[in-house]
């Protein structure tokens, strides 16, 4: 391996490594350097900022803090929440 590379493994579907295998073919570069090219050109891109960021409001944090607060369905849990799971783990 060439110094200051690192190794990258990737899981694909066979039919995206066939198309992969197809396209880097008929440009005649490596599936490698097709790749490195790819990954090179998003990153940019989302350097740049042309993907969009989600944005969170003062309003949608408080309604997430609302529902973090409540149990579900609900009721109100009497109680420590580690003692429950305690006791449904010794039931088991």
């Amino acid at each position: 391996m060439v110094a200051g590379k690192k190794r990258l493994t990737l899981d694909v579907d066979a039919s995206l490594q066939q198309r992969l295998k197809v396209v880097a073919a008929s440009r005649g570069v490596s599936m490698r350097e097709y790749c490195e090219t790819a990954i090179e050109r998003e990153l940019a891109r989302d350097e740049e900022g042309e993907v969009r960021k989600p944005q969170f409001g003062p309003e949608v944090i408080e309604r997430l803090m609302e529902i973090r607060a409540r149990p579900p369905g609900g009721g109100i849990f009497e109680g420590d929440s580690t003692d429950f799971i305690r006791e449904a783990r010794e039931s088991r």
